[in-house]
């Protein structure tokens, strides 16, 4: 018996290889042939045939309903056919782990924005970066301009100084998309859009959806920008009204309040507004505003002196402090402070002509000593990151980096609000009761 159980075994161990063989060809086949059908429509789709593609991928689905690729390559073809809805329900089926997650949200979020829907556009993206499994650096990049046409320029840097930091973190700091990160940064914090192409913009969307409460927080930032502070207030309310904790719509309010002169308005922003999410040179700008408020000077003064040591590129505040000076009577100070702010405006200009040589590499170690002295410490360290990834060899570069690097430029204080960092000079602003 036992020659043949062991002729049982060998034929069905043979068995066994075979039917794995059998396996592995049937499912390498079917690899190639999955392959070979997206390589065929991929060039249907680059060559406008989105029809044609669209019936091969509807083929392809039937057998591999599960290809994220195919599902987000059938939601572009309906979408060029003029099927946003259509388009739209195919992205939604993509699983957030694909490497397509990322391109279908921001495919999806395009079809919102292109409808005037920006606040369900900003929500579809804040959703997805909340999640681990999506890449969240194209989504970024998709939602900074976004902000910027809402007003909101603080936070679009924001989101590219995390973008940078993560290429830096990974070696690619001085990398081509790091630099073009870098770029984008000096470009959004120094140039002002034109009022009239954010209007036109705000309106043309507005026409599709009038009630979109994010086109209403664009228009209040622009009437504000403006000077038409009434209107801006009207765009606010109705902002609050949607919203009564909205982030945005409170910093704008703080912005709004502190154009206008309105300390109650001021005080009632910093209640719903995180101290953490504040620079130190904003903390001590606030304190300078309610105490030139309530009429203190001395204390205006040191916070304005504050307030440059943080920020050493605020010229309004130089102005302020010349101001004050005069009044003292302390002529010397003025002048003194009033040079301070022409070597300013001089280091600006030269920042921007830099700049637009569009040189980076050539001119990152002077773009970087620029950025420090107007207070721009982000685009200082990126701009020195970029230097020492040139020449690495250069202690000095590297010391120079460490010294940026060191800099603290955020408020450590999770669960505050700007009214609680900020009682003590809120307190002061009310009047002793009789």
């Amino acid at each position: 018996m036992r020659p043949a159980v062991r002729r049982w075994g060998r034929a069905l161990a043979l068995a066994a290889v075979a039917g794995g063989l059998l396996s592995g060809c049937w499912w390498l086949s079917r690899v190639w042939r999955h392959r070979a059908a997206l390589m065929e429509i991929r060039e249907h789709v680059l060559a406008g045939r989105h029809a044609t593609a669209a019936r091969s991928l509807a083929e392809l689905l039937a057998w591999e309903p599960s290809s994220d690729e195919a599902i987000y390559l059938f939601g572009v073809c309906e979408n060029a056919r003029g099927r946003p809805a259509a388009a739209e329900a195919a992205w939604a089926r993509i699983r957030p782990g694909s490497a397509f997650a990322a391109p279908a949200m921001q495919a999806r979020a395009t079809l919102l924005v292109n409808q005037g829907r920006l606040a369900d556009a900003e929500k579809l993206i804040d959703q997805a970066l909340k999640d681990t499994r999506v890449d969240g650096f194209d989504l970024r990049q998709f939602l900074a301009p976004l902000y910027r046409i809402e007003g909101r320029i603080e936070d679009a840097l924001r989101l590219i100084e995390a973008n940078w930091v993560l290429l830096n973190r990974s070696g690619r700091g001085g990398s081509r998309q790091a630099i073009e990160l870098l770029g984008l940064h000096v470009a959004q914090s120094t140039e002002t859009a034109s009022a009239e192409s954010v209007r036109a913009f705000l309106e043309r969307i507005g026409g599709q959806a009038s009630d979109d409460d994010r086109i209403w927080l664009g228009k209040a930032n622009l009437a504000i920008r403006q000077g038409s502070f009434d209107q801006a207030a009207r765009w606010l309310d109705d902002c609050l009204r949607r919203r009564p904790e909205d982030l945005p719509v409170w910093r704008a309010r703080l912005e709004w309040a502190m154009a206008t002169g309105r300390s109650a308005e001021a005080r009632e922003a910093l209640e719903h507004l995180p101290a953490d999410r504040e620079t130190p040179a904003q903390v001590h700008r606030l304190t300078a505003w309610f105490a030139a408020r309530r009429g203190d000077a001395e204390s205006e003064r040191q916070a304005l002196e504050r307030l440059i040591a943080a920020d050493p590129g605020d010229g309004a505040a130089l102005d302020r402090l010349a101001e004050l000076a005069l009044r003292d009577g302390l002529a010397p100070r003025a002048a003194e402070l009033r040079r301070k702010k022409i070597a300013l405006d001089s280091l600006r200009s030269r920042y921007k002509e830099l700049f637009r040589c569009i040189q980076p590499v050539r001119n990152a170690m002077e773009m970087s000593r620029i950025a420090e002295q107007l207070g721009r410490f982000f685009e200082s360290r990126a701009f020195a990151t970029l230097a020492v990834a040139t020449d690495p060899d250069r202690v000095d570069l590297r010391g120079i980096l460490a010294r940026i690097e060191q800099r603290q430029i955020t408020i450590d204080e999770p669960g505050r609000t700007l009214a609680q960092r900020l009682t003590r000079e809120l307190d002061a602003a009310v009047p002793p009761q009789p």
